[in-house]
């Protein structure tokens, strides 16, 4: 009886190694992730507008350089993996070199789409794409090797759809990328257990895990980077600052909800002409609060006694529409809509 069921056992091992019967390489995952990171944080200091000042040079050259970064990467990782599997005296599995080759493809087509972003627009989700990217190649080299890999594909995959729903500021995603690469994927190298099965719980733990991981930093460094110490300054109403003799003046202006603020707008391209500025007129729905240097603002401000925040790094403009209509008399009418947000 203890031999048929050593025999079955032995069978049942043997269907699962036959089933899983590829192994991501730890230094694949390592390699894979530290470029990764560096490619989210160092292209666009790379890719300047000063070294390339126009869009479709910035474009050509952003698909040389991740094409050639990318390349090195794979064939390092190649030639590497073949090194250490003759090393070993083994031969790398078929549907390895297969599962290589989706992987490959996904890259391909994160470097294509990274480039079409420059002619027809979503720069935005460049990073979000990335991280579906990545987590789509994890989670099929998982179905053939081990299980924590499929459990890190579908978080990768999750953070970047999240990221996007949540209307995540773009810098934020951008970290996010980088620590899922840079932290993430080495911290899935360290947990891969050779295909062993392992309880719910266990993956659970190990999923938490990671995803403290890799969320924890960039969080952090986000609030850190959006928060200013606040401005050294006397505060003083609108209209007292309009009264005041020195135009050069440093305070902390106060603006009411309700207050009218002009907003000058220039229009152009192919298909109209350059014209003047046009005035807007935007209404104030809360009170904000400006620091103003040497009679000029400098960027900092905040909404309703809020946390004081850079205007660079903390407003956007989100969910741009445009639209047109042609109508009996009136001709042709084009029409904007966009929203202005602060992050909180």
């Amino acid at each position: 009886m203890s031999s048929v069921t050593t025999q079955l056992e032995a069978i049942h091992s043997m269907l699962s190694a036959g089933h899983r019967s590829i192994r991501m390489r730890r230094h694949s995952l390592v390699l894979w992730g530290v470029a990764g990171a560096v490619l989210c944080l160092a292209t666009e200091h790379v890719i300047t507008p000063v070294r390339f000042p126009t869009q479709w040079l910035r474009a050509v050259a952003t698909l040389i350089f991740l094409a050639v970064v990318l390349s090195g990467v794979a064939l390092a990782d190649f030639h590497y993996t073949r090194y250490r599997a003759r090393a070993r005296d083994e031969s790398l599995p078929f549907v390895q070199a297969q599962v290589t080759k989706v992987w490959w493809l996904l890259t391909g087509m994160g470097i294509l789409f990274t480039f079409s972003t420059a002619f027809f627009g979503g720069g935005y989700m460049v990073f979000v794409v990335w991280l579906v990217l990545f987590g789509l190649g994890i989670y099929i080299h998982g179905l053939f090797s081990e299980e924590m890999l499929e459990w890190a594909g579908v978080m990768m995959i999750l953070l970047g759809v999240a990221a996007l729903a949540l209307s995540a500021p773009y810098r934020a995603m951008q970290w996010l990328a980088a620590s899922a690469f840079g932290l993430g994927m080495p911290l899935l190298s360290m947990m891969l257990d050779r295909g062993e099965s392992k309880s719910v719980w266990i993956r659970a733990f190990q999923s938490a895990l990671w995803l403290a991981v890799v969320l924890i930093p960039p969080l952090v460094a986000y609030q850190f980077w959006t928060s200013e110490d606040p401005p050294v300054a006397s505060a003083m109403s609108l209209e007292s600052f309009r009264r005041q003799a020195d135009a050069s003046a440093t305070a902390i202006v106060a603006i009411p909800a309700g207050t009218r603020v002009p907003l000058k707008v220039r229009i152009g391209g192919d298909i109209v002409e350059d014209g003047d500025d046009m005035a807007l007129a935007l209404t104030l729905a809360k009170s904000i609060e400006i620091s103003v240097v040497d009679g000029k603002p400098d960027g900092r401000f905040r909404v309703a006694g809020g946390q004081w925040k850079r205007r660079a790094r903390s407003m956007w403009v989100q969910d741009v529409e445009l639209g047109g209509t042609l109508s009996p008399p009136a001709g042709p009418a084009t029409s904007l809509k966009l929203t202005l947000t602060v992050d909180h």
